[in-house]
């Protein structure tokens, strides 16, 4: 478009970039850049970046991917090492033993005290009888309306003064004698290990065996997400498989439960009041009750200081003494 702002004297860059200025091209990159070599040049930039990217990406995720498979394989060769031991027996003792707890709840069937753990020689067979491998539950009277409910009472189930009194007993029944077993009871877990090396909790088997079993390898097998892996892998570390292992291959159970107290009566810090408590063995193996005792426990004999800070640890561990000898006089 002519314009009689250029003239003939003035230099062609200069009057080039007025005429753009007129025709509205400023701005406008000099047609003299692009070139088809140079658009070439720049698609070609282009196709490259964009397949740097693309490529970039599969690496990351086939990466992602390999780790993922890695975990993956991990978790499985370390339950595999851990279940290589595992025996039918083993896989099905929990749903033996869980069969067992509904009918601790029910109506109290009466004592049961063979020949053999009557008069003096009692003590000594009970000790024999807790030298085999045991498991132990103890929990309140209404938690074992069901399998389900007994599980949360196994899970807050501790080995206790009674456990440790069993495996490890007084050497009388005065709170003097009482009190040398119930604060090591009281004490480390290493402690109470210590005393009871043949018994293990109900809830080692129910907490470890379900991760030794086909179901939870499935679950590792069918984990989709990294975070899905994690959880499982955390689960696995938790889980006491060691001590689930030893747990069922027990051939005696050992359920304590404890009755409601009657209304008002003393009642200790710790929650202890008199009540009556059901002490049950059962062999496994044959399927049948060993000893069934059910005895009364009361802090209210107990000296003051003792009961504010034992009288739980006291009253379990003179039902022990009275367990171990079923037949004498109360």
């Amino acid at each position: 478009m002519p314009t009689f702002l250029v003239n003939p004297k003035m230099s062609p860059a200069l009057a080039e970039r007025i005429r753009a200025s007129v025709e509205g091209r400023r701005g406008l990159p000099s047609r003299r850049f692009a070139t088809p070599r140079v658009m070439s040049i720049v698609r070609l930039g282009v196709v490259l970046a964009i397949v740097s990217l693309v490529a970039f990406v599969v690496l990351a995720r086939r990466g992602e991917q390999q780790a993922f498979e890695k975990d993956r394989a991990s978790i499985l060769a370390a339950v595999q090492k851990e279940s290589v031991s595992v025996t039918d027996a083993d896989r099905g003792a929990v749903a033996r033993m869980e069969a067992w707890l509904p009918r601790m709840g029910g109506a109290y069937e009466g004592d049961v005290v063979p020949a053999e753990l009557r008069g003096a020689g009692g003590s000594a067979a009970v000790s024999a009888l807790l030298a085999r491998p045991t498991v132990y539950v103890r929990g309140p009277l209404e938690d074992f309306a069901s399998i389900e409910s007994a599980r949360r009472a196994a899970a807050a189930s501790l080995k206790d003064s009674l456990a440790v009194c069993l495996a490890d007993p007084p050497a009388a029944r005065t709170e003097k004698a009482l009190l040398t077993k119930v604060r090591p009871a009281y004490g480390t877990v290493a402690a109470v290990e210590q005393r009871t090396p043949n018994m293990r909790r109900l809830h080692e088997a129910e907490a470890g065996m379900p991760l030794l079993l086909p179901p939870w390898t499935a679950r590792v097998l069918a984990a989709k997400e990294p975070k899905e892996l994690a959880a499982l892998r955390t689960e696995l570390e938790r889980a006491p498989l060691a001590r689930a292992k030893q747990a069922v291959r027990a051939e005696v159970l050992l359920v304590a439960v404890d009755e409601p107290g009657a209304p008002g009566g003393l009642t200790e810090l710790d929650g202890e009041r008199a009540h009556d408590v059901r002490v049950t063995f059962v062999d496994l193996a044959a399927g049948k009750v060993l000893l069934r005792v059910r005895r009364r426990v009361d802090p209210s004999p107990w000296t003051q200081a003792s009961r504010t800070d034992f009288a739980s640890g006291l009253d379990a561990c003179a039902l022990a003494f009275d367990v171990r000898t079923p037949d004498a006089p109360r």
